[in-house]
């Protein structure tokens, strides 16, 4: 499952999301992305007071988490690009902003955002265990068996960091067998 970051730091899973089967490394997501976007407002960064700024980045990243809980990926994608925008080095916007990109089909820029995330927080396992996913699903569409080797280790990087992760050692052991 795909994991996101509120702005308090607890952990939750976007609710009937399915990333991986229970067989973990042979299936892909299959929710079609949605169409539709949130309405942002024309609001320059820079016309914004700090406060206005925040209050702003609050509300857009709350709206994400919104759409989240109602699996409306497509607008939630919208209003974390927007967050990412007025706040570009808040990791959980990036980390929230990558797994809606992993939702809505894109692994590669959820690689990227990532990626991004972990120059922030380096020991961030649950960035590991969703950049495995993003990687794993990279395999999947090219075949490449340097996509596999890279979910390995990112989730091998998670593990080490929180060893108590149950489906990403499922889905490092399914990564493992022949």
């Amino acid at each position: 499952m795909l994991l996101l970051k509120p702005t308090w730091f607890a952990m939750m899973t976007i609710a009937g999301a399915v990333v991986f089967a229970p067989a973990g490394c042979g299936s892909r997501y299959k929710t079609p992305p949605v169409a539709s976007r949130v309405e942002i407002q024309d609001e320059s960064p820079k016309a914004l007071t700090p406060a206005e700024k925040d209050q702003r980045f609050k509300s857009l990243f709350d709206q994400g988490i919104a759409h989240i809980r109602g699996e409306q990926y497509g607008p939630a994608l919208a209003s974390f690009e927007e967050a990412v925008r007025l706040k570009p080095e808040d990791p959980d916007a990036l980390f929230n902003l990558g797994a809606c990109h992993e939702a809505v089909g894109d692994p590669l820029a959820a690689i990227n955002l990532y990626r991004d995330v972990l120059t922030i927080r380096p020991d961030d396992a649950d960035c590991y265990a969703n950049l495995g996913t993003s990687f794993i699903k990279m395999y999947h569409r090219e075949k490449r068996a340097a996509w596999k080797r890279m979910a390995t280790a990112a989730w091998e990087r998670s593990l080490a960091l929180n060893p108590q992760q149950p489906r990403v050692q499922g889905y490092l052991a399914s990564c493992r067998a022949p």
